[in-house]
């Protein structure tokens, strides 16, 4: 028995011939068609309602019996005889006139009247409260909100990156700082640069200043008057003759040695021993001995 002839009826029950209307989906003879392409009528020669889902689309979409519809489509609900219109615009789907199952996109609320916001992506949201997935630029449960104009932008476009949920920046654009960049760095700050969080300068002009706003100068004692901006530590070393982080103390004058030549290391430590009457890393141990004795002539005298 043929059960599977497609635009076919069964013959002897053993083989398919070929329906004789063009529009049959199935026939129990070639004559009379069971099923109908977008038509109805047991020749198939009847047009569905075009308030039919799927009209024309290549497959059943009314009853033979009576041209009524299997489902109604977008924008109708079915009255069991006709397919009758639903009352808002935004309704995708009714169940009756006025309760809308499912909205078309862009539209949300128990009318469908709601527009989604500018921000959800793909013109999106749920029928229930509008919420929605937010596109690049946007924040807030339905991303009826943009992202700061003064965070970062994303790569390769002209939106703006921020947390789709709290509105914070994910990077900010040159010369602001904060968690919504919302802060100006300070005009001090080379290139106006600064940390994010912090605002402090990421670097300072010539590196020849240091501090949060580059508001210091780096000690005269510093080779060149360079130091690191967030400590004001001396960045090349040293003038000759001077040690420490910024370069705040002098090599003892009791080191051997000429003006123009490096007498002591980064420790402040004699490199070349002491002067008759001294002793000691920094030769410091005769000044003690020394001042002693003034000390015990000004009680004797």
């Amino acid at each position: 028995m043929c059960l599977h002839c497609y635009r076919y009826s069964s013959l002897n029950d053993t083989q398919c011939q070929r329906c004789w209307y063009p529009y049959c989906q199935r026939c129990f003879i070639s004559s009379m068609c069971d099923r109908c392409i977008g038509l109805s009528e047991d020749y198939c020669d009847i047009v569905c309602s075009e308030l039919c889902s799927n009209y024309r689309k290549g497959i059943e979409v009314c009853h033979s019996s009576d041209n009524t519809c299997y489902m109604c489509r977008e924008g109708y609900f079915s009255n069991q005889t006709t397919c009758l219109r639903c009352t808002y615009n935004g309704c995708q789907t009714c169940t009756n006139a006025t309760l809308c199952e499912t909205c078309r996109i862009g539209y949300w609320g128990k009318q469908c009247n709601l527009t989604c916001s500018i921000g959800c992506l793909n013109n999106t949201c749920k029928i229930e409260d509008g919420s929605c997935i937010c596109k690049e630029g946007y924040f807030g449960k339905a991303c009826q909100h943009e992202c700061a104009y003064t965070c970062a932008l994303s790569v390769g476009t002209n939106q703006t990156q921020c947390n789709p949920i709290t509105g914070e920046c994910t990077r900010c654009q040159t010369g602001y700082f904060g968690r919504f960049c919302d802060s100006s760095c300070n005009l001090s700050c080379s290139a106006r640069e600064c940390k994010q969080m912090t605002g402090k300068c990421l670097a300072c002009p010539s590196n020849q200043t240091f501090g949060d706003g580059c508001e210091n100068q780096c000690s005269n004692s510093c080779d060149q008057n360079k130091c690191y901006a967030e400590d004001g530590n001396c960045s090349l070393g040293c003038i000759s003759n001077h040690y420490g982080p910024q370069c705040e103390f002098s090599c003892s004058t009791n080191c051997k040695g000429t003006e123009n030549w490096v007498v002591c290391d980064a420790n402040g430590a004699c490199l070349g021993g002491c002067v008759d009457g001294y002793s000691g890393d920094k030769c410091l141990a005769g000044e003690k001995r020394a001042l002693k004795r003034t000390k015990a002539n000004l009680r004797i005298g």
